[in-house]
């Protein structure tokens, strides 16, 4: 990504005018309320599922040695990754702290054991020149931003992130990277590929430290009841109008009573679609259209549009109209309070999300009365699933310029990476969370990791390879994984559905989730293929600033009048037409332009 590229990006308007004081010249750093990569972007409820599962056994599998901070990992070959200062370093750093967060006797923000222990075994002093709600940092960064007195590192965002560059505000990691960062760090950036180190570099200078997306969770599948699919003798639909006429005879038949609901949709508070994973949003019926809403598409040409008003999500309007009015559609689409609830209680036969809806299911699971399956569908008219996909990570590590210890905030996220685990297995951490408390407290992972455990999840259960064959190294959550689906999974090895599965076992509830989420959730990922659909463009105009909260109004008004049947079809003509002439042309001029210098 090229400098001029980034420095054409605008901030909010916050930005701008913001000047008070966030501190001196080396102020300071702390996680922000509201793009932590830590969990999905769904309910809450859904996030404990997810975070329970997946992102938040952070360093589950670290091999540091034991106590506060041995040096395991430096031990292992980082010769500088966790090796302390000759000197005592300071870096000094702002924090947003939810005001519920309870402290060890005797504790506070400013003398957390974590700050202890990174005093005693790095020689790293963490002082905080502020502290605010969680719900006020990102205003009080964007206030540092714009009188330009950032703390010496700081967690932000991408909007944040692109505002500094613009300003020449913080300073180039890679030496700091290449020299300090341990193997699990290099590893976990290194997984996102190109996409992740585009979007962390300018003219081949690293300027953040990401905490990677997982790839898997961009793809939103569909999720369907396959013991309804057996009582009817259907094959499972493929196309926009198989899955029309499946749910059709789901409702039909009344299989989940007089109220069955063919496809669930989003409640209240949901999106209809997003940008990535999207939980009961009806994404995959656009993306059938070749239809991306919401996304920023560039052409081969360079010319970029905006995919909620192109003539393909039209149609896509059309189809989920038509299939609402035949009753195929949750009736109380966009205004029921829980989507949850109908699939709980066995009403509902298909709904849209990621891999790690098993978790959503968990409970029908495993008392072993619904059987839930994923697979790619509905596919395109070229037969392809076309799936738009979360951008590499949300989270960006960035150092204040002029700062001299940039290595100092390396080693903070090493050190977390290293012993993390360690602290929750010897009960050190009980009472104060690190995600509360931890300077700089990310969730690192693989952005290939669910992919990587399929892989060899599969290959161990069908009795291809053994365990001490696997190379488990920076996989947190894969040795864990391989012990479980040993014990609980019953022959035959390559049949998934719920009777294969030892339920009644005492390790069935806390490990049967998370791997019906890989085994059956990331299947159709890795069996049955996708296209991914990249997002050109997601930061911020001059005319975003004033004009985008408007123009989103506007169109999630329309989409939903015209599904409920309360708008015709053509009404998305005098959309587009109105979208463009309350300021979207001159975003869509403003991004072609960021998008291509």
């Amino acid at each position: 990504m090229k400098l001029k590229k980034l420095l054409s990006l605008m901030l909010v308007g916050s930005l701008a005018l913001g000047m008070t004081a966030c501190g001196g010249g080396d102020s300071s750093s702390s996680a922000p309320e509201s793009e932590s990569s830590a969990a999905p972007e769904e309910s809450s409820e859904e996030s404990s599922e997810e975070a329970s599962g997946e992102e938040a056994d952070a360093g589950q599998e670290s091999e540091a040695g034991e106590g506060s901070g041995e040096g395991g990992e430096a031990a292992a070959g980082d010769s500088k990754a966790l090796q302390p200062f000759a000197e005592t370093v300071t870096i000094k750093m702002g924090h947003g702290l939810d005001p519920n967060t309870s402290f060890g006797e005797g504790e506070s923000l400013e003398n957390s054991r974590y700050l202890q222990w990174l005093k005693e075994d790095l020689n790293i002093d963490v002082q905080y020149d502020w502290i605010c709600s969680n719900t006020d940092f990102g205003q009080k960064i964007n206030l540092c931003i714009a009188s330009n007195t950032l703390p010496d590192a700081m967690n932000v965002g991408q909007t944040q992130y692109l505002a500094m560059l613009k300003y020449d505000q913080i300073q180039p990691l890679t030496a700091a990277f290449e020299e300090y960062a341990s193997d699990r760090l290099k590893q976990y950036v290194h997984s996102g590929g190109d996409a992740l180190m585009d979007a962390i570099s300018v003219d081949g200078e690293m300027y953040a430290i990401p905490a990677p997306n997982l790839t898997a969770s961009g793809v939103n599948t569909m999720w369907i009841r396959q013991d309804w699919l057996d009582e009817l003798g259907l094959e499972v639909p493929k196309t926009v109008d198989e899955v029309f006429d499946v749910a059709k005879k789901f409702v039909e038949a009344k299989l989940g009573g007089d109220n069955t609901i063919g496809i669930v949709g989003p409640a209240s508070g949901d999106q209809l679609i997003a940008v990535g994973q999207n939980r009961w949003g009806l994404d995959p019926i656009f993306g059938a259209y070749e239809s991306y809403p919401e996304y920023w598409l560039q052409g081969d040409d360079g010319k970029v549009e905006y995919g909620s008003v192109q003539p393909q999500t039209k149609e896509a309007l059309a189809k989920l109209a038509e299939m609402y009015a035949a009753g195929v559609i949750d009736p109380e689409v966009f205004v029921r309070s829980d989507a949850l609830e109908p699939v709980t209680a066995g009403r509902a036969g298909i709904f849209f999300g990621p891999w790690w809806c098993g978790y959503t299911v968990d409970s029908v699971t495993l008392d072993g009365t619904q059987e839930w399956a994923a697979y790619m569908a509905p596919l395109a008219g070229d037969g392809k699933f076309y799936s738009p996909m979360s951008d590499p990570t949300t989270q960006y590590v960035c150092v204040r310029k002029g700062y001299e210890h940039p290595e100092a905030a390396v080693q903070i996220i090493n050190y977390l990476i290293a012993y993390e685990q360690d602290w929750i297995n010897e009960g050190k951490i009980a009472d104060t969370s690190t995600s509360a408390v931890y300077p700089l407290f990310n969730v690192y992972d693989n952005a290939d990791e669910i992919e990587y455990s399929y892989e060899w999840l599969k290959k161990f259960n069908m009795g291809e390879v053994k365990k001490e064959d696997i190379d488990t190294t920076g996989r947190k959550l894969l040795k864990g994984d391989l012990d479980a689906i040993e014990v609980l999974k019953k022959d035959p090895k390559d049949d998934f559905s719920l009777e294969y599965w030892d339920l009644e076992n005492e390790i069935a509830d806390s490990n049967i989730p998370r791997l019906v989420s890989i085994m059956v959730g990331a299947r159709p990922l890795m069996e049955e293929g996708y296209e991914p659909i990249y997002n050109a463009f997601s930061g911020q105009t001059d005319t975003m600033a004033t004009k985008w909260a408007n123009l989103q109004k506007l169109e999630e008004e329309t989409f939903a009048k015209i599904i409920l049947g309360q708008a015709p079809i053509d009404e998305f003509d005098n959309f587009v037409t109105k979208w463009y002439a309350e300021g979207g042309q001159e975003i869509v001029d403003e991004v072609t332009a960021a998008v291509n210098e």
